[in-house]
């Protein structure tokens, strides 16, 4: 009777272990995805705050100041239109999205592969077992 309490006892501490690691995994997945969905959250607010100051118009003028023999030169700065640099905005957005997908789908092209690679790797395993 002592020995089967004893077996019950290791089995559970085995359980609790089992539980853990699924726990752990579960754990690191969700903060994986949750830090991607963040990550991506501010990167599109930054964009929008980048649009939204865009739109201001930021253009001056100072004239120059002369008195007596000192003379300061002025300055001025006139902004491209609204539009276009919002339309360059858009385009730098519409790349960075492309550029994303290309890399989403060349990481799918490799993982195939080295799919293909493992289940080559078995099968000669499996003739050369044989």
């Amino acid at each position: 009777m002592r020995i089967f309490r004893d077996l019950w006892h290791d089995e559970f501490g085995v359980i609790l272990s089992a539980e853990l690691v699924i726990l752990g995994t579960v754990g690191v997945v969700g903060l994986t995805t949750g830090l991607s969905m963040v990550s991506q959250s501010v990167n599109g607010e930054l964009q929008d705050l980048a649009f939204a100051m865009r739109s201001l118009d930021q253009s001056y003028n100072i004239p120059g100041q002369q008195c007596c023999v000192a003379y300061t030169a002025g300055s001025c700065f006139t902004q491209e239109p609204v539009e276009e640099s919002l339309a360059i905005l858009c385009n730098i957005a519409e790349k960075e999205d492309q550029i994303k997908k290309e890399d989403a789908s060349k990481a799918e092209r490799l993982e195939k592969q080295i799919q293909k690679k493992e289940a080559e790797r078995r099968k000669n395993k499996k003739q050369e077992d044989l």
